[in-house]
């Protein structure tokens, strides 16, 4: 499914006229799955607009290993608090299938910030929604262990019942700091329980109070 601007959030209260100026100031690019769109350390100069398809989020360890920090659809823009603030480029982030992008001067973008009201306001709604996303990440790698791990994800991503294992479950894995087999384990544990039903690509949530009970802070 493709998107336009309109129906990024923070710009779905813009007049026509707004909107029309603002995509015409935009590079609109496609790129084929594999194509990095921007890359830890850079200068975030631009606001990078995912229009259509799926991206991979990633960061290096020091130890050079590759740890998976989000697996982001359309329609979504990268790295708004690094455009703020005038910082680099959070992470690496890899179109994991074909992908259109816009990417908005950071100017243009600044200015619509500071001009409406409601561009300000939803802009702060999903900073604060991604600060308690990691607020909730970091928790579950200081005191969950896997299978909790495994369970506070599905509970976040089950909206209608369905969570997409886009990356597979090595993908999983990767986002939460598991290995493939410990992530398997838990959701074949999971469905023996009859908590889950795990299907092509996908796991079906079947008992969503059970796994909110395993995601559970441990007392």
């Amino acid at each position: 499914m493709t998107f336009a601007l309109a129906d990024l959030p923070m710009f779905a209260a813009l007049t026509e006229e707004r909107m029309g100026a603002l995509a015409s100031l935009a590079r609109w690019r496609h790129y084929p799955a594999g194509q990095v769109l921007c890359t830890e350390g850079d200068p975030a100069d631009q606001l990078v607009v995912l229009l259509a398809g799926r991206v991979k989020a990633a960061r290096v360890s020091a130890e050079g290993r590759e740890v998976v920090l989000a697996v982001e659809e359309a329609p979504v823009a990268f790295d708004k608090t690094a455009l703020l603030v005038d910082g680099p480029h959070r992470a690496t982030r890899t179109a994991m299938t074909a992908v259109r992008v816009a990417y908005l001067p950071r100017a243009a973008v600044l200015e619509l910030v500071e001009a409406e009201p409601s561009v300000a306001a939803r802009l702060l709604r999903t900073l604060a929604a991604t600060v308690r996303d990691l607020d909730e990440r970091l928790l579950d790698a200081a005191v969950r262990d896997v299978p909790a791990r495994v369970a506070s994800w599905l509970v976040r991503g089950c909206a209608d019942g369905r969570v997409a294992l886009h990356g597979g479950q090595a993908g999983l894995g990767a986002e939460i700091g598991a290995t493939r087999v410990s992530v398997n384990r838990a959701l074949r544990g999971f469905e023996r329980r009859g908590i889950i039903a795990i299907g092509p690509g996908e796991v079906i949530v079947l008992d969503r109070p059970a796994l909110t009970r395993i995601a559970a802070i441990p007392g």
